[in-house]
């Protein structure tokens, strides 16, 4: 069995909005679907809900819920506006713009030009790699993940870069709101762990600042060399 831990570095993170298994997110076509088939006076016949291929996706992984309400505007390709509680300071929502970082990634006709980047609380110490995906067929459409490998070996933040699909009108992402899907890389049974930071997380936390800035470029030989000690050891 292997264990994937999720550190929280903001109190009342983890009673509020915590991460949690994918099938705690399932979207609402997926129970429309069940209750269409059990009513069915024929349940041998070919059925959605009977794909296995899309019932395991909910059955698989994490969700990576916003912890809080985002306010988004986009005009076309001009920038991105976001509103956040005004009460809550923390750099937590970034825009890449589409003449900068964001340039040369394909995005859908109808998607704004720059990335959204929901920068979360969250840690996660795991000798596993993970997928990270959009949450697939989802019941709306403002907004997609970036697909990615989280390696906590090189990163344990926890960020979603997401497409903004829903360009010209204002849309509000409430706190809660799935921003992604983890699938853990392994067919081993997974140990989950949600919880505040400790003393030693804070520790880890430290240090892994450190190196993220001590040179202009990111260093994943020394990072990875730093996380192998302190939580292998």
């Amino acid at each position: 069995m292997k264990k994937v831990t999720f550190i929280n570095t903001m109190p009342g993170l983890s009673e509020t909005w915590p991460i949690a298994p994918m099938a705690s997110a399932i979207p609402q076509w997926v129970r429309v679907a069940r209750a269409d088939y059990v009513k069915s006076k024929d349940q041998r016949q070919s059925h959605l809900f009977r794909c296995s291929g899309i019932g395991s996706l909910y059955k698989t992984g994490f969700v990576i819920p916003a912890w809080h309400d985002v306010r988004v505007y986009s005009e076309g390709d001009s920038e991105i506006q976001i509103q956040k509680p005004d009460t809550l300071h923390e750099s937590s929502v970034d825009i890449q713009k589409g003449d900068g970082i964001a340039k040369f990634l394909p995005k859908r006709p109808w998607s704004s030009s720059s990335i959204i980047k929901f920068s979360t609380p969250w840690h996660i110490i795991s000798d596993v790699k993970f997928l990270m995906i959009p949450i697939t067929y989802p019941d709306n459409f403002e907004f997609e993940a970036c697909h990615g490998i989280l390696d906590p070996s090189v990163s344990t933040e926890i960020n979603v870069q997401v497409y903004w699909n829903k360009v010209g009108v204002p849309h509000t992402i409430d706190a809660g709101t799935p921003l992604c899907h983890l699938v853990p890389l392994t067919d081993e049974d997974i140990q989950l762990e949600v919880r505040d930071a400790t003393d030693k997380d804070i520790q880890w936390l430290k240090k892994r600042h450190y190196v993220n800035n001590m040179s202009f470029l990111y260093n994943i030989k020394k990072m990875k060399q730093l996380y192998n000690k302190f939580w292998r050891k």
